[in-house]
């Protein structure tokens, strides 16, 4: 089992991370930095993220349009206010207006919706003391469940790379998704009015251009002309998928091949297939867990991984969509990534400072269950350590926010959860090399640190980069740094016929955590 301590010492403040170059991570100082960055993805193409003036201008306003006006309810019809608070406040707002405006609604109607709202509130608060997520409101569910470390306060909102080009998408805080590519300069900006509260992004493999969007109350599904040049493609580009129970959206995934698209809530114990063309949906779930939180297809096509809130997680095989679940987690799963094989899942629990690897053997044709083995290894202890840099201690580790493996399996980045320790370093992301065979190793590579001031929200590795991986870092200002990795794969050199390259040090995980597996 590898441990931060056997990493290399954090760079010196003022030292940024500009590459990798076969296994050594360069630094420059900060005003070099810029200009070796660009030297170091020379040939490369890549897309210009920068946020204009209209999506400044909206994020230094902290104020919503409806903040300009002051509510007046005396020429304002009962029904109607009753309908306006339950679609922006659900169920329970329309009853608590029929409640609290008793001089208006008859006396019968008004004793029921006290009667319902009273009974509602129970069953919340007896809903909230098993599943305590269920007790928050939307804006704290979808930061506690975002991908990005500071949901609420980052710029940046989510990021998603197309499966194929070079070509992102970026979602930022005032809601607007914008598209940008290496081929082109003009950047279509997406907006809808459904177009609230967004979490995740993902485009559908094997299409040019249709984005599916994770919203507040439903899921966007955008189909845009690669060659057009308007930059504000018009709303009715965009499908309106949308579940009553199955909402806010705050995870999707296409299946590899691009067919179903799965959307997922925190609040719903059930997740939502979606035959896009259609616009039909299918429930796919099973009881217990509070809710999904988590997505993450297998490469290969044949599982799915799906969270819940709570210490369970399911992996369904998806042949005939039975799944397995395991429990005995010391929280509820954060974040995952599977193997490009498809044979390990490398997980993370919010409450432990460890990576957890799961091994899956290959299903055979008519034997159920999803080929999982029953126990987890702890591969990685990732806790806090300190390090001695000019003479400073600087601390690094501890819970993990977010994982991202490269889609050669031979790179793995760690984002840390922010932390209220002065001398505890935030702006560090942990890398790893990785090693699938003959067995998984985690070898620990150093740091990598990025400008003063600046606070990684996010990462995630371009899945078509021919040249080793591309980091993509995502910061609280808005700014995207796209880190280059260059190495030469060991698909590469088995493919030469040369020895693999040997390291001088690793660890093979040995440390066992029962995770037991039960058919579901």
């Amino acid at each position: 089992m590898c441990s931060l301590q056997e990493s290399l010492s954090p760079p010196p403040f003022g030292m940024v991370t500009v590459k990798e170059h076969n296994g050594d991570l360069i630094t420059k100082n900060e005003k070099e930095a810029s200009i070796h960055e660009t030297a170091g993805l020379q040939g490369v193409q890549l897309p210009k993220v920068v946020a204009s003036t209209e999506i400044l201008a909206s994020l230094a306003i902290d104020e919503s349009a409806q903040s300009a006006f002051l509510p007046n309810k005396g020429d304002i019809p009962f029904w109607k206010r009753a309908w306006y608070s339950c679609k922006e406040h659900g169920m329970s707002g329309m009853l608590e207006e029929m409640t609290d405006e008793r001089h208006d609604v008859p006396w019968p109607v008004s004793s029921v919706a006290f009667s319902c709202l009273t009974a509602i509130r129970a069953v919340s608060s007896l809903q909230g003391s098993i599943y305590p997520h269920m007790t928050l409101t939307r804006d704290e569910l979808l930061s506690e469940f975002s991908r990005v470390r500071d949901w609420e306060e980052s710029e940046i909102r989510a990021f998603a790379w197309h499966p194929h080009t070079s070509k992102c998408a970026v979602a930022w805080e005032n809601d607007s998704v914008k598209i940008y590519s290496a081929e082109s300069d003009v950047v279509p900006s997406l907006k809808h009015r459904y177009q609230h509260g967004v979490t995740c992004l993902a485009w559908k493999p094997f299409s040019a251009a249709i984005l599916a969007i994770g919203c507040q109350t439903c899921v966007l599904v955008w189909h845009l002309d690669p060659t057009s040049q308007s930059t504000r493609p018009s709303a009715g580009s965009a499908q309106v998928l949308r579940h009553v129970s199955n909402s806010p959206v705050t995870t999707l995934a296409w299946d590899p091949r691009g067919r179903l698209l799965i959307s997922a809530s925190p609040w719903d114990t059930v997740m939502m297939v979606w035959n896009v063309p259609r616009e039909i949906s299918y429930t796919l779930g099973r009881g217990g867990g509070g809710g999904v939180s988590l997505l993450q297809w297998s490469p290969d096509k044949t599982r799915l991984l799906a969270a819940t809130p709570t210490s369970i997680f399911r992996v369904w095989e998806t042949h005939h969509w039975t799944c397995e679940k395991w429990t005995q987690l010391s929280g509820r799963l954060q974040a995952a990534c599977w193997s490009p094989d498809s044979q390990i899942l490398l997980f993370c629990s919010v409450s432990e400072p460890a990576i957890f690897s799961l091994n899956f053997n290959n299903m055979k044709p008519g034997v159920a269950g999803t080929g999982g083995a029953q126990t987890a290894v702890k591969c990685g202890d990732v806790s806090t350590v300190t390090f001695d840099v000019d003479d400073e201690e600087v601390r690094v580790g501890g819970l993990i926010q977010d994982m991202a493996w490269d889609p050669r399996g031979e790179r793995l980045a760690v984002l840390f959860q922010k932390t209220s320790d002065e001398d505890h370093a935030d702006n560090l992301i942990a890398l790893f090399n990785t090693r699938l065979q003959p067995v998984l190793e985690l070898i620990p590579c150093g740091f990598i640190q990025s400008e003063s001031g600046e606070e990684p929200q996010l990462i995630s590795f371009q899945p078509n980069f021919d040249k080793g991986a591309l980091l993509t870092i995502c910061y609280k200002s808005g700014k995207v740094k796209f880190l280059p990795l260059f190495f030469i794969s060991t698909q590469s050199l088995n493919e030469q016929s040369r020895p693999p390259l040997q390291a001088q040090s690793g660890w093979t995980h040995h440390n066992s955590l029962e995770l037991y597996s039960v058919n579901d």
